[in-house]
């Protein structure tokens, strides 16, 4: 594990985080996405403040008292930063480069955006950390940029207590769009045809290569794979189950659709089809897998 250096100990005000926010995703970003959503996404980073996993995990999993949580690429560390404020014990691991690799990275400014020195370059196929050290393990838009995604989901099966729970949310490659360059783009494009697409586009390749897909099915693979003291939890095949049985959908065809799983004999095999297609067109993956001893 490799410390932040503590000279970047200062706390950020939200100007001074925006400044740096810009002249980190000019380095990092160019060539990948525009300016104008480079623009967007840090209006986005600046009004975030971090509660969003806590929404998702509502009513599916409770943080205990003094919760430890470690966020394994914490990015500019909102999310850690939300927790610190609840007083909850957070920690933060980022790899030391991504996207054009500028001499910015983003757990430089996380560290600035706490007092304590709480962030660490470190990757989650080798976590610094002892076996069951954390009751929750977040990896939010995370498995998608990793090199080997089973030792990650191993490595944060083996730092996770028991009772506690890890939360995955990442893109879905068997949808018609590139999440991180923004544009259109063919599910699973094999990445040798994906960097001359790029390129023909005016694109760098350079993020293409430190991704590797990601899908309902695999992450849910993955998830089985760690053993039967985990139980995983699909939140958007959970939500829409609630939804049929309460026939909460806005759209007709949707609504249509929840009729038609509670018809007898057939509402089954209409549910199973509508699950499989929701697997192929959600845009993203989010999973909690629950360790029960």
């Amino acid at each position: 594990m490799k410390p932040v250096s503590p000279q970047l100990a200062a706390v950020l005000t939200e100007p001074e985080l925006r400044t740096l926010l810009e002249r980190y995703r000019r380095e990092n970003w160019r060539g990948i996405q525009t300016p104008e959503w480079q623009a967007r996404i840090v209006d986005d980073i600046v009004s975030d403040k971090g509660e969003g996993t806590f929404e998702q995990l509502a009513g599916v999993w409770n943080f205990p008292e003094n919760a430890a949580i470690l966020d394994i690429g914490s990015g500019v560390g909102a999310f850690v930063s939300a927790c610190r404020r609840r007083g909850m014990r957070a920690f933060g691991i980022e790899p030391d480069r991504i996207g054009q690799g500028g001499s910015l990275t983003s757990i430089q400014i996380a560290s600035r955006r706490i007092e304590h020195h709480v962030f660490a370059i470190a990757t989650g196929e080798h976590l610094p950390f002892r076996d069951r050290s954390f009751d929750l393990v977040t990896m939010n838009q995370v498995m998608e940029h990793v090199s080997d995604q089973k030792a990650v989901l191993k490595e944060a099966a083996r730092v996770l207590k028991p009772g506690g729970a890890i939360y995955i949310a990442c893109p879905n490659y068997l949808r018609f769009y590139e999440p991180h360059y923004k544009i259109f783009w063919f599910p699973l494009l094999p990445k040798f045809i994906g960097r001359l697409y790029l390129r023909a586009r005016g694109r760098s390749p350079a993020l293409l290569n430190q991704i590797s897909y990601t899908t309902n099915s695999r992450v849910r693979v993955l998830a089985g794979g760690l053993g039967s003291q985990f139980a995983t939890i699909d939140l958007h095949r959970e939500k829409f189950l609630k939804k049929c049985q309460h026939g909460a959908f806005l759209s007709l065809r949707a609504r249509m659709v929840s009729r038609m799983t509670r018809l007898p004999a057939i509402g089954s095999m209409i549910t199973s089809a509508a699950l499989r297609f929701l697997s192929w067109t959600e845009g993203g993956v989010e999973m909690v897998v629950v360790r029960n001893s």
